[in-house]
């Protein structure tokens, strides 16, 4: 029984790592500009936000992602920029380390509403370290395919956005086209991904305020996963929430403002698939600073 249940979990493994070759966050609500690159457009403020998810805890070589995001208008134009360096150990020998650039651009469609395209452009650094952690396989020295290997591998992204202070609708790519990670493995290609994200916010009196969020990430030769979330704002001050990702786990999220400009989350995915028995969940911490910026209307964002 042990070894029937030890290759299920290897087989939902090689498909989980076929199809989650980006990471993954399940505070993507408080982390959008890493899903959508015409986010930017949303905040009035000069925003900086620090993220880091430990996936599937006990599990050897389970990922681990960091990303550092910052965003901001340009003066009292409706152009915002916005950077992501991200820092992503897939799996025990790939790793990636990028960084990226972004530009966003609104228009108004209505006396609340507003359209907004934003563009992302940069490169990734890609290292397999086979030897590191098979250092006495013949393969790594003899097969070129598990050759250590380094390469540098540039990327674009799009995104659109409709919002306003009380909803968004964004569909974007944040990985547009493809690309090897190596020059001798060509069956393993980065695959574009393809986003649709959505949030809306519901007053329930005085101190109350309810935000139901969801994400949809199509892949090619994957599964659509769907990612569907709710967060309660209690008193300005503390964020509750509950999340489900099909074919994946049920999260729970908690985020509490240490001041009105500064925001620190955490959040625990309960695995709900055939993974369970072979790690205790997943662990990932945000951290988000606003300042304000000259000129702009500083409100609260709540997306």
């Amino acid at each position: 029984m042990r070894r029937i249940v030890l290759f299920s979990v290897c087989l939902w493994c090689s498909f989980s790592g076929y199809s989650q070759q980006k990471a993954l966050f399940s505070q993507y609500m408080f982390n959008t500009l890493a899903i959508n690159p015409a986010y930017p457009c949303v905040d009035e403020s000069l925003t900086i936000t620090a993220l880091s998810r430990h996936q599937w805890v006990g599990f050897k070589g389970a990922p681990k992602t960091q990303t550092i995001s910052i965003h901001t208008p340009i003066k009292e134009s409706n152009t915002f920029v916005g950077a992501l360096l991200i820092n992503d150990q897939i799996g025990e020998v790939l790793k990636e380390t990028g960084g990226y650039l972004t530009i966003a651009q609104r228009v108004a469609v209505g006396e609340t509403s507003y359209l907004s395209v934003g563009f992302s452009g940069g490169a990734s650094s890609f290292r397999s370290g086979y030897s590191e952690v098979y250092p006495y396989s013949p393969e790594s020295v003899n097969d070129p395919v598990f050759a250590d290997a380094n390469s540098i591998r540039g990327n674009f992204g799009i995104g659109v956005m409709l919002f306003s202070k009380t909803y968004y609708v964004g569909l974007s790519s944040p990985q547009f086209y493809q690309r090897d990670f190596t020059s001798y493995n060509k069956e393993t290609t980065s695959k574009s991904h393809y986003l649709a994200q959505a949030g809306v916010l519901l007053p329930l009196g005085y101190d109350f305020k309810l935000k139901p969020n969801v994400l949809i990430k199509y892949v090619n030769g994957s599964p659509i996963q769907i990612d569907l979330n709710a967060n309660l704002l209690i008193k300005e001050t503390l964020w509750l929430g509950a999340s489900y990702r099909s074919a994946d786990s049920f999260n729970g999220i908690v985020s509490v403002f240490i001041t009105p400009d500064i925001q620190l989350g955490y959040s625990y995915d309960f695995a709900n698939t055939e993974m369970a028995k072979a790690h205790s969940g997943s662990h990932e911490i945000m951290l988000k600073f606003k300042f304000v910026v000259k000129g702009r209307d500083h409100y609260a964002c709540y997306f």
